[in-house]
């Protein structure tokens, strides 16, 4: 299986027409079509449902895709660390994160070493900590910023300042709007939208609430990774959401959030694989956030 094979499927996928994505390749739509089929036939899968206009992938094509995009990502960033010039730092620096003010910090000391060297730049990929992790595992992500609790046994890291406090986002107009605190009692009786991470549950209802309930007690309208997307159906009054502080601008807005009471804070920690090599711009970035 060829790099350059890689490529004109992943143009096939993305353009679904064959004349479409010879165009963007610049090849021939018959020399396209040839490559897709030897491919097909070395992995023995079908990998397009073909028609006169269209090209729409199968569930094995899907399932190449992604593992495409993946190698080929890793092929270009191998290219740029062994490309780098030793006078001038460069390179991408690939950050991944949850939702947490930490990132912040974060940020700021990458747009210092941006401001320095602008030949540096980064990508962001926000997800859950279990979608953060597994990209990190696989070699597509430098960093992660996870929210704790988190085994630290495989990874370098630094604990990130501050904390960020646990509650309750919820309507403006809703019930629960004129509280000054959730407590175990009030916590019992609201629908919930809880996080979907799985690995390592971030907020531990349970033994917050001193044995008050138990989470098969609590009334689960639904789960989610982002609390972005899960805002909405809190904006109608029928959920509210656990969280932490600071996520959304809620100032002027139709959502408040309520801290637990008694108080939860939780940390956060930025990690990194040991025994890994790193390119130059990811190891300034260490120095910097160290200092």
């Amino acid at each position: 299986m060829e790099l350059r094979t890689l490529r004109y499927f992943l143009a096939v996928a993305r353009e679904e027409n064959m004349t479409e994505a010879a165009n963007v390749l610049h090849v021939t739509q018959p020399t396209l079509s040839r490559q897709i089929a030897d491919l097909e036939r070395e992995l023995g899968v079908t990998l397009f449902d073909r028609t006169n206009r269209a090209c729409v992938l199968t569930g094995e094509g899907m399932r190449l895709r992604q593992r495409a995009e993946e190698i080929l990502s890793l092929v270009e960033q191998t290219e740029a660390e062994l490309a780098d010039d030793e006078h001038e730092l460069g390179g991408v620096i690939r950050i991944g994160a949850g939702e947490t003010q930490a990132m912040r910090f974060v940020l700021q000391v990458f747009a210092d070493l941006h401001r320095d060297y602008p030949g540096v730049t980064v990508e962001l990929y926000t997800g859950n900590a279990d979608a953060v992790e597994e990209r990190l595992e696989r070699g597509l992500l430098d960093f992660a910023l996870l929210i704790e609790p988190v085994n630290l046994e495989k990874y370098e890291w630094l604990r990130m300042p501050g904390a960020d406090r646990v509650g309750v986002a919820v309507s403006a107009e809703s019930e629960w709007a004129e509280l000054r605190g959730a407590t175990p009692a009030d916590v019992a009786r609201m629908p919930l939208l809880l996080s979907s991470r799985t690995s390592n549950k971030a907020v531990d209802l349970e033994s917050w609430s001193g044995g008050a309930f138990a989470i098969e007690d609590l009334t689960v309208v639904g789960r989610f990774d982002l609390l972005g997307n899960a805002a909405h159906l809190v904006r109608t009054g029928e959920a509210c959401a656990m969280g932490i502080d600071r996520l959304l601008e809620l100032e002027g807005s139709d959502l408040l959030f309520i801290p637990l009471e008694p108080a939860m804070t939780i940390g956060s920690f930025l990690v990194w694989k040991k025994y890994r090599l790193r390119s130059r711009a990811c190891e300034e970035f260490i120095r910097r956030l160290q200092r």
